[in-house]
């Protein structure tokens, strides 16, 4: 196992690195505790299987065809569920439409309608912020879709907006491209937007097997001097180890969990 580890950890160290937007160097990111970075990066994960499984439903039961009027969708903490809301209407003035419950294994329930003609305030405010995010999305774009993740910002009373790179492919792993959004309590102020990534960079997760075992992927990071949320949403999602080269260390995400890998021992 140490074996293939450090084969692909040489091969990270020879490879270029991934195409940038621009020469200019990105950004350096907020970077948090690690037990914080894996719990943000399983809300993340969370939440973005629950919009999927909650738009299966919808589409299944209107016969594989999105309902007419629909603008998006939001999706709200209900204790360990998520309630996936999907909006109708004009993007100005969003109603409720329908309403998917999502428990935290992942198992979708029945759609309903949604009760009431106008979404409550803490609603519309969680799709001002995804809509607010949209429009900030920079010039690195590596993928054709974009899934967006709202949550509570821990720090401020205002908002975190991701939006992810998004693939059909099913052995694509979009390492690149993601973004990180700071927005204000109300949904309608862009506070800040944080490239997560340097540059585009899709890995083959059928490259994680190595000689019959599951090894990982390999990717670096140059915008923080650890590995981000991203990192752990993607390991979560693909299911998958996967190490992150920042700096001159080495670090193991699995899950939400993120250790350090001490590269120095003896093969």
């Amino acid at each position: 196992m140490r074996l293939l580890l450090m084969s692909l950890f040489a091969a990270l160290s020879l490879a270029p690195a991934a195409q940038a937007a621009d020469d200019a160097p990105p950004a350096q990111v907020e970077a948090w505790p690690l037990t914080q970075t894996g719990a943000v990066g399983s809300s993340i994960f969370l939440q973005d299987r629950a919009a999927a499984r909650a738009t299966d439903a919808l589409l299944a039961r209107f016969s594989g065809k999105p309902p007419e009027g629909l603008i998006g969708w939001i999706v709200v903490p209900n204790g360990e569920d998520q309630l996936v809301r999907f909006l109708l209407g004009d993007p100005a003035a969003p109603r409720p439409g329908y309403d998917i419950l999502v428990d935290k294994n992942g198992r979708a329930g029945a759609v309903t309608e949604a009760a009431g003609a106008a979404l409550p305030d803490d609603h519309l405010v969680r799709y001002l912020a995804r809509n607010t995010a949209a429009s900030g999305i920079g010039a690195l774009r590596c993928a054709a879709r974009y899934n967006a993740v709202v949550l509570d910002d821990p720090d401020s009373d205002g908002w975190l907006v991701w939006l992810l790179a998004s693939t059909t492919d099913a052995n694509k792993v979009p390492m690149g491209g993601h973004y990180r959004f700071h927005v204000s309590a109300d949904g309608r102020t862009l506070e800040k937007r944080e490239q997560l990534s340097g540059g585009c960079l899709d890995l083959d997760r059928r490259q994680a097997q190595q000689g019959g075992q599951t090894v990982g992927l390999m990717t670096n990071v140059i915008v923080a001097p650890q590995p981000l949320e991203v990192h752990v949403f993607l390991s979560l999602l693909n299911r998958l180890p996967i190490y992150v080269m920042a700096g001159d260390k080495l670090w193991g995400v699995q899950g939400a969990l993120i250790r350090e890998v001490d590269t120095s021992k003896k093969r």
